[in-house]
């Protein structure tokens, strides 16, 4: 059976993480689940999650190229802590939106992990008035991080850009 989460049941389950490991760090929750990461030139693939059967092992592969690596495994913890018990490899066969709806839910829960809302609300006071760019350029994120966490933290963002549009006002 197949668990398609809801955008506050992935936050639920961030924090559950999070609270389980004490931390939203993805290298030390790895080293927790021991998880190894390995870095290698993966052509066009940002990264991917495997599993070694015969060792019941979990590899993180990242291209060693990428700029938002972090970001990357917190995706790929996304695929271990929601999806791990699918057989990937069937549903990318079978179905082309199922695909597109686990890729989506591992990216918000990667988004949900490496900028928490803690610790949004504990920046209020340096990142009032920042555009989207600068909000990620502050907490070194993709700046789609900031859109999506933006758009569910509707108030949140009032208070942010209530200070932008004063100041133009």
């Amino acid at each position: 059976m197949i668990t398609i989460y809801t955008s506050k049941g992935i936050k639920h389950k961030v924090q559950s993480v999070i609270k389980t490991h004490g931390t939203n760090n993805v290298y030390e929750i790895c080293d927790i689940q021991k998880i190894y990461i390995l870095k290698n030139d993966l052509g066009q693939a940002n990264g991917l999650l495997q599993h070694d059967k015969a060792t019941d092992q979990y590899l993180i592969h990242i291209n060693e190229n990428l700029q938002h690596q972090q970001f990357v495994i917190a995706h790929e913890l996304g695929h271990y802590f929601l999806h791990k018990r699918l057989n990937t490899f069937k549903v990318v066969n079978c179905s082309k939106v199922l695909k597109e709806k686990l890729e989506h839910q591992a990216s918000l829960f990667a988004s949900e992990l490496i900028l928490t809302d803690k610790m949004l609300n504990e920046a209020l006071p340096y990142i009032q008035g920042f555009s989207k760019e600068q909000i990620a350029a502050y907490f070194n994120v993709p700046s789609f991080v900031t859109d999506y966490k933006l758009s569910q933290i509707g108030s949140f963002s009032n208070r942010i850009y209530s200070h932008e549009i004063s100041a133009f006002g």
